[in-house]
């Protein structure tokens, strides 16, 4: 029984360090594109630039803390991250120049946001999947003790 134990939970580590993994290469990923498109967005969209800004430095500063250490807050903070960026790329699309963007409105086919928007959707199901598989990992805690002790043998008295 304990080595089944042993081994069911060496396996959950090894999951969680290739999440954790693809989840900081990702966020990695969507600085550098970010980067990449970020001159473009100084001159004529500098609120765009700015939250260019914020995307680059909030997916170093995930992803450095995701490879560091597995917390439901930075698998939060991941997952937000996506989804803020995603949404602005969504609003200058839809909207007359959220953010001063006039010249994205309609601009569905952008290299570099076609490409953030598939990494971002990397992440964010990552990050569901992350949260869904902890949410069962407590449940099956929680129920372990019950097993446990339905599992030992009562010796009632005779009398």
């Amino acid at each position: 029984m304990s080595a089944r134990v042993g081994q069911s939970q060496q396996q959950a580590h090894e999951a969680d360090l290739i999440a954790r993994a693809v989840a900081a290469l990702a966020l990695a990923t969507l600085a550098v594109i970010h980067t990449v498109d970020l001159p473009a967005t100084l001159g004529p969209t500098p609120l765009v630039g700015i939250g260019y800004f914020g995307i680059i430095a909030a997916a170093m500063l995930a992803g450095g803390a995701m490879i560091v250490r597995s917390h439901w807050l930075v698998w939060a903070v991941a997952g937000g991250l996506a989804a803020f960026a995603m949404g602005g790329y969504i609003l200058t699309r839809l909207s007359g120049g959220f953010l001063g963007d006039h010249g994205d409105v309609g601009n569905w086919r952008c290299p570099l946001g076609i490409a953030a928007l598939s990494v971002e959707t990397v992440i964010i199901l990552l990050a569901a999947v992350w949260a869904a598989w902890r949410v069962r990992a407590r449940a099956a805690r929680a129920a372990e003790p019950r097993r446990a002790l339905r599992s030992v043998p009562h010796h009632g008295s005779r009398g």
